[in-house]
């Protein structure tokens, strides 16, 4: 393989502002040149009365699930204006949707009792609850606006435990279609796009009649980051060319070689 197997190739990631920077930088140190085209603005708002319940009673939870790295960032965001304290989380015991979530804990020195293998949530609560005993168990799950209910539904009828919900971060969809990144995307077209979430897929088809690339523009590849986003990617109609097995720099890199290998 060419030490540069993606020189002369331009990929477009649909990640938010700010977001994906190590991904960019990784396909860019295989030869590509990286535009970003961001279809969803995240904000952390969760809601006053709900976040000071919540951590007033800090003490009182078992175990504290995070469904997503923007639930982690969004909770110790908040968490440490007001507590100056890691060990004011108390001893819970901590559960994460898949490895790039756990990868977001343990930037806050704290370590995962359990972590489901795929960024799947009914595979989290499944290895919760064939390793833990959550009868009556007070668990807090910091998640966003989008995510379905079916982990706090398994964990509240099958499990038997107390589930708390907090919403930390809301996911809406970012109108591009006047933005300069998008009169690029219609004029240059690029060989793949990245779609990082079903939000993502979900807005560019929205938006889809003003970001058809022209004539002479690349046509691209798409490919979905996990399952999911591929997922929604098949019940919109998009091609689906390669699916990152993770959400990491090195998987991304890979899928985009793959996809423009075919």
């Amino acid at each position: 393989m060419s030490k540069l197997p993606l020189r002369d190739r331009h990929i477009v990631l649909t990640r938010p502002e700010g977001r994906g920077a190590d991904w960019k930088e990784a396909l860019m140190e295989a030869g590509a040149s990286v535009a970003v085209l961001p279809l969803i603005e995240i904000s952390f708002e969760p809601d006053a009365i709900i976040l000071t319940e919540v951590l007033d009673g800090m003490g009182e939870y078992d175990w504290l699930v995070f469904t997503s790295p923007n639930g982690v960032r969004g909770f110790f965001d908040r968490f440490f204006e007001r507590f100056a304290d890691i060990r004011s989380i108390g001893g819970v015991k901590i559960a994460c949707v898949g490895p790039a979530t756990e990868k977001a804990v343990r930037a806050y020195h704290l370590e995962p009792d359990v972590v489901s293998d795929q960024a799947d949530a009914v595979a989290l609560g499944r290895k919760i609850m064939g390793s833990h005993d959550v009868e009556n168990q007070k668990m807090l799950m910091a998640t966003g606006n989008l995510s379905a209910p079916a982990l706090a539904s398994m964990l509240l009828d099958q499990g038997l435990a107390i589930v708390d919900v907090l919403k930390v971060y809301s996911t809406e969809e970012k109108p591009v279609t006047e933005s300069p990144e998008a009169a690029e995307f219609r004029n240059r077209g690029a060989d793949v796009i990245v779609f990082a979430s079903p939000s993502a897929v979900e807005s560019f088809m929205h938006q889809a009649a003003s970001l058809r690339p022209g004539a002479g523009a690349r046509q691209p590849k798409a490919i979905a980051i996990g399952p999911t986003t591929a997922d929604a990617m098949k019940r919109t109609g998009i091609p689906l060319a390669a699916v990152a097995t993770a959400p990491t720099a090195k998987a991304i890199r890979d899928a985009v070689i793959a996809a423009l290998q075919e």
